[in-house]
């Protein structure tokens, strides 16, 4: 049944569990969302991003489709449908119109005050009804088709949080506490996460708190940060390497079958991501 998705965060908040939001952005890799939430009956959120979608001519309303028509034979997945990383105002409003309940924009890149600005308006744009995230400060690594490999981490600050949730009204915060997209960056640094930092960010704001970058982060960290207060997670670049190993694996086979077995591979390793998690048996 699908959710919006601050609902879904609430219930984890309360609950001291994470919900995984799992980065998709065609048929296959939604599919394997839903088998791997059916399994372990755990609630999951299900994303991408324009510059995912993009390469593969998928529209917000494709990819929203495809999600709901799956989202109806999988009756008992408590799921939300949200647009990951909207690296611009147009791409969070161009989500919203495209029926996505929830959409995450990253100013991170921007001023303080420009960031607030902007995420306040696409906020009052999508109403009490639909959610969104934003984030303070700059979580480093590989997102959104930069080109910028560099880290360029700026650790969220607790009075900056409390004065941005404040004047935006967002739904959720996503937070750089150390932590690195794409499996630690192009540089390949092992992330140091900052708890007592996440400690001082959970005190300084009353909704629940994002982590993203979360591929390669050791189990026991993640754990650390669920019991802190981390609400969703955020997975990308491990499920794309074992979903990518699977399908040179079975290059040889038909389409057919090389996709199935991906597929089922790609769910197995979801599987593991809703346990590490604490999700699993909370639908």
């Amino acid at each position: 049944m699908e959710y919006v998705m601050s609902k879904l965060l609430w219930e984890a908040r309360e609950g001291k569990y994470a919900v995984p939001a799992i980065c998709v952005s065609n048929m296959e890799s939604v599919l394997a969302c839903f088998i791997a939430a059916d399994r372990t009956r755990s609630p999951i959120i299900i994303q991408s991003a324009y510059s995912e979608m993009e390469p593969q001519m998928i529209g917000y309303r494709d990819l929203a489709g495809i999600i709901r028509t799956f989202g109806d034979r999988y009756t008992d997945v408590p799921y939300a449908i949200h647009l990951d990383h909207g690296m611009s105002e147009k791409e969070c409003m161009d989500a919203l119109e495209g029926s996505f309940p929830s959409v995450m924009f990253d100013g991170s890149s921007l001023s303080f005050e420009e960031n607030m600005e902007v995420t306040a308006r696409i906020k009052k744009a999508a109403g009490q009804e639909r959610t969104v995230e934003a984030e303070v400060g700059k979580v480093g690594g590989e997102e959104g088709g930069s080109s910028d490999g560099s880290y360029h981490i700026i650790k969220s600050d607790p009075d900056q949080l409390r004065e941005f949730v404040l004047k935006t009204g967002v739904d959720a915060i996503a937070v750089s506490i150390g932590n690195i997209h794409g499996c630690h960056g192009i540089e390949k640094q092992i992330p140091e996460l900052d708890f007592r930092l996440l400690e001082r960010l959970k005190d300084a704001c009353e909704i629940p708190l994002v982590l993203h970058g979360a591929s390669g982060i050791p189990d026991e960290d993640i754990h650390t940060a669920v019991s802190l207060g981390i609400c969703k997670i955020n997975y990308y670049t491990q499920l794309y390497n074992v979903y990518m190993d699977c399908v040179k694996q079975y290059s040889d086979c038909t389409m057919e079958e090389c996709m199935g077995n991906a597929t089922r591979v790609l769910a197995g390793e979801i599987e593991k991501l809703i346990k590490v998690c604490g999700s699993a048996g909370k639908a």
